[in-house]
């Protein structure tokens, strides 16, 4: 029969079951018998199990690792082969209410393999399938026999190979294409190799990038048998000289640092000029070029070294810098990121107490906590001091010095937007005092008054550390601007920006002064630059309102307010005192209209001792850590998406031991204050 009357007669008897199973259907409902129809069964989608066939004969080649099912593995294989993937579907019994299809794979001239389905795609896919099957169980059996082509220059691409030889020759190659054969879908290349005037063998493939790569390799091999070209010589594990590859610069790099970076943080701290300087022109062709590079400190210049990139000879460059000065024991690598933390030489004064114990804290906290947290960080904690027993303990610590962008931000209190170190020890202190208030029994640190009310007892003090300046108006200062450092509260009105307002900036470091332009949700959705408040406007706003926030103050009678602020570097008093109060209470200018008990808090401002303080380069970490009492274990989050790394359950026990829900990326810091986000943002 002819293949247009045969589609037609297909087509009518397609069109004479579906009309009988109308009528059927329609009979069956009017006698009141409900059809139960029958789906056929499920075909499993067969992802990544063809993303490893086997490559064509003759050719060691692996293909991409890609997810594709039978059907997309069938055409590609073929066409990849240089055989015409043919898959045909033929529908049998399509009258019946349970019809099958008949469908045959093959590669050109190759066996066919059929199988059955209850559709077209199931039955395409059964018989693609069984034909992979069984191309798999063939090559592998060929290859296991070593009857495949090995690359004559291993671990190089051979068309590359083969254009290198031809550039040390002084000859001309190319892969040309002698013809083209096939259906537009599942062509077939013909290519050949060219080297000067001479040309190799020809070579058939599906694939013109891949047939490429067989031509040149095929004329390597050639070259190789006549002698020409050397063969490649095999190298056990052990004969590898692996630190040739690679430097390794464990010995003088903590993790996450480059031996540039860390030579030029040692010039600065030095007060001496660096540089990395090329000795001679670079030599070889200008794909493999051989750099000569010697690091320069001062008036001293190091040993020269090589290098194949000019980024790599730079580090090996000052990686021999680095090893030399050690040596003379003039450089002491940095074990670990928090040994880089400010520390006071020895304890002088309250403050030094307040810091030594927060970074022995730190350093505690940290040892269990399997993130690298390598990277400049700000270290901020609120402790609490008995004046009776002369002790200080660290109830409150976090670390970070990045928030959210504008793409995470959520206004449902599900993420933290501001993770700069000050405020999440502020958060982790709320929730300690939540736990302390919801004690019945054994209060530690409140007492109840008459009217129901709790006050903190007069013989406690919270006090705040920052391991350096605040951002915002409490860094806008220069090394050069004179200060004292008896915290007489003598502030500074020098210049037009001093005592601005001030935000942080989005994807970046610094902040700026605050303009009139309102901020809108929608705006930073379509692009706009999210502006948060910078942490010494935050905290001259807790030296007024107290830190303990709006939900907190309905049980306290009064706000709790900071007795000092000890930063361990980048401390000018003149400047410190203006961001954190004296900007809101002026001598001239009194701050007034405040409900009873607030007041503008005055605290004691101070300053480590130490003998230099060396300004860090490197980048902020992301990561941000947070512990609190309340808590008592440690939580890492990533500041630009305001939740934690890992993908677990947040924090969310209460201190009734009840466990809620987290809210779908908030942590138990964030939590606590959804309803009272104006005193966070």
């Amino acid at each position: 029969m002819p293949k247009r009357k045969m589609n037609l007669y297909h087509l009518l008897l397609n069109k004479r079951a579906w009309y009988e199973n109308h009528h059927l259907s329609k009979r069956r409902r009017m006698e009141g018998v409900h059809e139960v129809k029958t789906l056929p069964p499920k075909v499993e989608p067969m992802r990544c199990r063809y993303s490893s066939l086997p490559s064509p004969a003759n050719y060691d080649f692996n293909p991409p690792s890609l997810q594709k099912n039978a059907i997309s593995a069938f055409m590609d294989y073929g066409q990849r082969i240089g055989k015409e993937p043919k898959l045909d579907c033929q529908a049998v019994c399509f009258w019946s209410e349970n019809p099958k299809f008949v469908a045959t794979a093959q590669f050109g001239d190759g066996p066919v393999i059929q199988a059955e389905g209850s559709n077209k795609k199931e039955a395409r896919t059964k018989a693609a399938d069984i034909a992979l099957r069984k191309v798999y169980k063939y090559t592998g059996v060929q290859a296991s026999q070593g009857t495949g082509m090995s690359l004559a220059i291993p671990d190089k691409d051979p068309v590359s190979a083969l254009m290198e030889l031809a550039q040390s020759l002084g000859l001309d190659a190319r892969i040309e294409q002698a013809s083209q054969t096939g259906p537009s879908h599942c062509p077939t290349f013909c290519l050949f190799a060219k080297l000067g005037d001479r040309k190799f063998r020809m070579i058939e493939h599906g694939n013109k990038k891949e047939g490429r790569k067989k031509a040149a390799n095929i004329a390597l091999l050639q070259l190789q048998c006549e002698r020409e070209i050397p063969k490649p010589k095999l190298r056990s594990i052990d004969s590898i000289n692996f630190s040739s590859r690679s430097d390794n610069f464990i010995d003088i790099c903590p993790p996450g640092k480059h031996p540039l970076q860390m030579f030029y943080e040692y010039a600065q701290s030095q007060h001496l000029t660096c540089d990395v300087i090329e000795t001679s022109s670079r030599i070889g062709p200008p794909h493999d070029l051989t750099f000569y590079m010697a690091a320069r400190l001062g008036e001293h210049q190091f040993d020269i070294v090589t290098g194949k990139s000019l980024n790599e000879t730079k580090n090996r460059a000052t990686a021999e810098a680095l090893r030399q000065l050690k040596k003379q024991g003039l450089y002491t690598q940095t074990q670990n990121a928090t040994e880089a933390i400010h520390v006071p030489l020895s304890i002088q004064t309250f403050g030094d107490r307040v810091a030594m114990k927060t970074l022995a804290k730190f350093r505690s906290l940290v040892a269990s906590v399997s993130e690298d947290l390598s990277g400049r960080k700000v270290i901020a904690a609120i402790l609490l001091h008995d004046d009776i027993e002369d002790q200080l303990s660290v109830v409150s610590l976090g670390t970070g010095n990045c928030f959210v962008t504008g793409d995470n931000l959520c206004d449902e209190g599900n993420v933290i937007n501001d993770s700069h170190a000050e405020i999440i020890a502020k958060r982790g202190f709320q929730r300690y005092l939540l736990k302390e208030i919801y004690r019945l029994r054994d209060r530690r640190i409140f007492k109840q008054t008459l009217f129901g009310t709790l006050k903190v007892m007069s013989h406690l003090s919270f006090h705040l550390y920052i391991s350096t300046a605040p951002c915002g108006d409490g860094a806008v200062f220069t090394r050069a601007d004179p200060h004292h450092t008896d915290g007489d509260h003598e502030p500074v009105f020098r210049k037009r920006q001093h005592g601005l307002l001030r935000t942080k900036v989005e994807k970046g470091e610094g902040t700026i002064p605050t303009d009139d332009t309102p901020q809108t949700l929608d705006g930073i959705r379509r692009g706009q630059r999210l502006r948060t408040m910078s942490c010494s406007d935050k905290i001259c706003r807790w030296n007024v309102l107290g830190i303990q926030g709006a939900l907190l103050s309905l049980f306290l009678v009064e706000p709790i307010y900071l007795s000092s602020i000890t930063l361990g570097m980048l401390f000018n008093d003149g400047h410190m005192s203006r961001a954190m109060c004296c900007r809101v209470d002026r001598d001239d200018q009194p701050l007034t209209g405040l409900p009873p008990g607030y007041r503008a808090q005055h605290p004691k401002l101070g300053c480590v001792t130490r003998v230099t303080d060396t300004r860090s380069v490197d980048r902020s970490s992301p990561l941000s850590v947070n512990w609190n009492m309340a808590d008592n274990s440690v939580e890492v989050t990533d500041a630009t998406r305001g939740m934690t790394t890992r993908s677990e359950t947040f924090r969310a026990h209460d201190v009734s031991g009840t466990r809620h829900t987290a809210l779908g990326g908030g942590g138990a810091i964030s939590q606590l204050f959804v309803a009272t986000d104006i005193f966070l943002l």
